[in-house]
């Protein structure tokens, strides 16, 4: 299997995260990541405040270009305003994973 990298980031947000930011996460984020080649793209809300972003790319090039080029411009649009602090970015090998 191919090494797989992946970049996870927390996201606190201020106040509660509101149904638009979710709908607009999934309508429009998420279409534009996965056409700038993230093989895998998913939003995980773990509290009422909080979310992480884990994507997956088949290079370590490839987080870096997608972020320049379609991440961080989204994100300071739609998400950066609404965040109580900076954003938690790690970025990784995947070392173990149930994908074939």
């Amino acid at each position: 299997m191919a090494p797989v990298h992946a970049v996870v980031n927390r996201l606190t947000f201020t106040d509660p995260i509101s149904p638009e930011l979710v709908e607009r996460l999934r309508d429009d984020a998420m279409p534009r990541v996965r056409a700038a080649g993230c093989l895998e793209a998913n939003v995980v809300q773990t509290g009422e405040r909080e979310l992480h972003l884990v994507l997956l790319f088949a290079a370590a090039g490839d987080a870096d270009r997608v972020m320049q080029e379609v991440g961080s411009p989204w994100m300071r649009e739609h998400v950066v305003p609404l965040l109580a602090g900076p954003t938690d970015r790690r970025v990784g090998e995947v070392v173990a994973s149930t994908r074939a």
